[in-house]
């Protein structure tokens, strides 16, 4: 046995030994009580039992999402949610054995083999293994194919931090095998959940949803919200109006929970952004150094404004126009940004600019925080709150075959246009009283089914105008 392989199989020992205490510590806060669990924990944990006592598929199960989101805190609590009779478990950092030992995925599975004794064939009762970080392998699709047709009775649940990077790293022959779990930042009722423990119905927030994707027309919208209105007013009584700048800031992102220090949060969030940018993004996208250290410049840019054109960007920041597409796409999947289409771009605008959203606000806020101004939160109010809807849409309709998510391009154009099955929804954000002339610009022209205007507290209904006014606090309970 070489060195490299008796230090990892220590390594392997050590990490089964210390599994329950050290998953104890990230599944805990610092006074020994658990974490609230997401609402994707009865998703995998559901996989994971359905396996365990039918041999269901599927068997992998990737969990890609931005940095930050929470992922291994969710690994941790599935694996610590199991029981530990008649089955075998085995939780890696794949980041954390790899860069340690410079080793590959294989190397792991065939060390821990050696080290038990035992070939994966010949498990007679289930295994399951979790690995975090498995984007470190460049190889990973392959790995997880390998392990998935050598044993049935093997199920891998593996998380990546780039939300988009994994799915354009599989392969058909992978992609059947797998199924995707993604991972997206906080919403606000989880926030208000896991900060003050305070619950919200599920039902109310399926009854939002279903509401403002799926009625019939704006009439409906606005009957269905009036019935709801007593149990939404009854969810805020207890809730500082504060929490909603706070989040806004940085608490859509978990680890920022116990963090009173707004300048603390933001330097935190900064570092997230600096580790996608010069480790995530290199194992990917061979840019040389210069290059990434204009993606700090960019984003920085980006913060500043919504919609801004590749010509003047790539001269502001002195670079080729093909190297800017590139950068901006290595940062949609890597899950920072979302790039909103001008509406019908596909056919006959695609001259005009996308629009670039930050994949939360709390990104978008990081980046601002450096300005100095005191007005800033209020300056840029409408820009964090675009993020905000364009993140909200993003987790409720990926679910759905036929969408699509645009915006009107026109001078005085809507915000939001949401495609279902050749249906629309034209959705205008913003703060303050916000007057249904951008909505009709855009209404005009390709007849949506209604309107929606996500702003103040102003709840609304306007038959000539077929909108509905929704108050902020009503859609952040979606």
């Amino acid at each position: 046995m070489t060195m490299k392989n008796q230090l990892l199989q220590e390594y392997i020992h050590s990490n089964i030994l210390r599994s329950h205490k050290r998953l104890k510590g990230i599944t805990s806060d610092v006074y020994d009580r658990l974490l609230p669990r997401r609402y994707e924990f009865s998703i995998l944990q559901k996989y994971a039992l359905d396996f365990l006592h039918h041999g269901s598929e599927p068997r992998i199960i990737i969990m890609p999402g931005l940095r930050g989101t929470g992922k291994t805190t969710l690994l941790a609590q599935l694996f610590l949610s199991l029981p530990n009779d008649n089955i075998t478990k085995l939780y890696l950092s794949a980041e954390e054995a790899m860069q340690r030992f410079d080793v590959n995925l294989w190397d792991i599975i065939d060390n821990y083999e050696e080290l038990i004794g035992q070939h994966l064939e010949d498990f007679t009762a289930p295994l399951f293994l979790f690995f975090d970080e498995i984007h470190y392998d460049r190889k990973w699709a392959i790995f997880l194919k390998t392990i998935y047709d050598r044993s049935k009775k093997v199920m891998v649940f593996c998380t990546g931090s780039a939300a988009l990077l994994l799915r354009e790293q599989i392969n058909t022959d992978v992609a059947r095998r797998a199924f995707f779990v993604d991972i997206p930042p906080l919403t606000f009722t989880e926030y208000l959940l896991f900060k003050y423990n305070k619950p919200m119905e599920e039902d109310l927030t399926a009854i939002l949803r279903q509401t403002l994707l799926f009625s019939d027309n704006a009439a409906q919208v606005f009957h269905i919200l009036q019935q709801q209105q007593l149990r939404i007013n009854e969810y805020w009584l207890t809730v500082d109006k504060f929490e909603i700048q706070r989040y806004l800031k940085y608490g859509s992102l978990p680890f920022t929970l116990n963090m009173d220090n707004e300048i603390l949060a933001t330097n935190f969030i900064t570092q997230i952004v600096n580790k996608i940018i010069y480790t995530d993004i290199p194992q990917f996208y061979k840019f040389e150094i210069t290059t990434l250290n204009r993606i700090d410049k960019l984003l920085y840019l980006i913060s500043d404004t919504l919609g801004v054109s590749m010509a003047t960007l790539s001269t502001t920041l002195e670079m080729k126009t093909d190297t800017l597409r590139l950068i901006l796409r290595a940062l949609e999947t890597a899950g920072v940004i979302n790039k909103i289409m001008p509406y019908g771009a596909h056919f006959k605008q695609v001259r005009k600019p996308a629009k670039y959203l930050f994949a939360t606000p709390a990104l978008r806020f990081a980046y601002l925080s450096s300005k100095e101004s005191v007005e800033l939160f209020t300056n840029y109010q409408g820009n964090l709150l675009e993020d905000l809807v364009g993140m909200y849409l993003q987790k409720m309709l990926p679910h759905l075959e036929r969408f699509a998510v645009t915006y009107d391009v026109a001078d005085g154009g809507a915000d939001f246009i949401v495609s279902l099955n050749e249906q629309h929804i034209v959705i205008e954000v913003g703060m303050g009283k916000k007057d249904y002339q951008q909505l009709q610009n855009t209404s005009s022209k390709i007849k949506p089914k209604y309107n929606l205007i996500i702003a103040s507290n102003e709840f609304a209904y306007s038959a000539s105008h077929n909108t509905v006014k929704i108050p902020l606090q009503y859609f952040l309970l979606c």
